[in-house]
């Protein structure tokens, strides 16, 4: 009995070193495997040109449903300070797995309305900007004369001759925008008060195009980040007031406006849900609300692509 035991044992030894051999075969090719590709990444990004931006989309459109690697994608890819102006309809941009036509869009720094007045709120403001990553605090004083009734809205439209029902001017679209990830709730209870798309202007009166849209909530409610992604701006005008826009890859970006005070600090990397600033109605403002816009490559979309809109009805 002992002698047909032995071979046993050591037919079972054996078989045991060849699985462990092997085991630590398959992760030393996995490991060489994935060197040799970041190298290649980093050879075509050295590189440049089209063959980059190809390798970019291609990696991008297979693997963005993934958490991890896309934050990593979006923080390797700096955001750009002037995205590429196309005439509308002339190229189609995929944000993770939907395609949808780039536009040109206004530039915040000058608003387009700004030749239109601010009635019922006077606005004083102070920015304070730190170094990159360190946060900042933005804050503001805010003198409202709302009558009672008034709905909570802004202003920051763009103008218009004549309303065009079925399409949009120039600097936004109706095309509907879908991102292959779930958003946080930038509010945690509010109400819609001004939805994309023509309207009379709250303040001016004058018909243009609404942006963006206005969820109005108590003054100081916590505002959150609807994705990860970096800081791109903060800043301060007539329109939007006190703002933070976030970068979160793929010419994504969205934009919080007429807070009241400003948490984080340009280039800081925010996580999805994180705090960025608290509700006001700083800049052209009836009252405390969220103007929320959204945009891709400068154009701006409808945010109930993106924002679950019943939340807030």
């Amino acid at each position: 009995m002992p002698e047909d035991r032995r071979p046993r044992r050591m037919q079972y030894t054996s078989k045991q070193r060849e699985n462990k051999s092997s085991g630590w075969q398959l992760i030393a090719v996995q490991s060489i495997s994935c060197v040799v590709v970041i190298l290649i990444v980093l050879l075509f990004r050295v590189i440049g040109g089209k063959s980059f931006t190809q390798l970019r989309q291609s990696f991008n459109k297979a693997i963005m449903s993934n958490s991890i690697i896309a934050t990593l994608a979006a923080l390797i890819e700096a955001p750009s300070e002037d995205p590429d102006k196309e005439e509308s309809g002339s190229k189609s941009t995929t944000v993770g797995s939907t395609t949808v036509p780039s536009e040109s869009a206004t530039d915040k720094s000058n608003p387009t309305d700004e030749t239109s007045g601010t009635t019922g709120t006077e606005t004083t403001g102070t920015i304070d900007k730190e170094p990159p990553g360190t946060g900042a605090s933005v804050t503001a004083s805010t003198t409202l004369a709302v009558t009672s009734g008034t709905k909570a809205t802004g202003g920051n439209d763009i103008p218009v001759s004549q309303r065009k029902i079925l399409y949009a001017p120039e600097g936004a679209t109706f095309v509907p925008i879908k991102i292959n990830r779930v958003a946080c709730k930038p509010l945690e209870t509010g109400k819609v008060t001004s939805y994309f798309g023509y309207r009379s202007n709250p303040t001016s009166g004058e018909e243009g195009f609404h942006q963006g849209l206005d969820i109005a909530a108590d003054y100081g409610t916590p505002i959150h980040s609807l994705f990860f992604g970096v800081v791109s701006e903060v800043g301060q005008n007539k329109s939007y007031g006190n703002y933070v826009e976030i970068y979160h890859g793929n010419g994504l970006k969205v934009l919080y406006a007429h807070c009241s005070q400003i948490l984080v600090g340009e280039d800081a990397v925010i996580r999805a849900g994180e705090v960025v600033a608290r509700m006001g109605s700083t800049g052209d403002s009836t009252g405390p609300h969220l103007h929320v816009e959204v945009t891709l490559n400068g154009t701006a979309y409808d945010p109930s692509g993106v924002i679950q809109i019943k939340d807030y009805v």
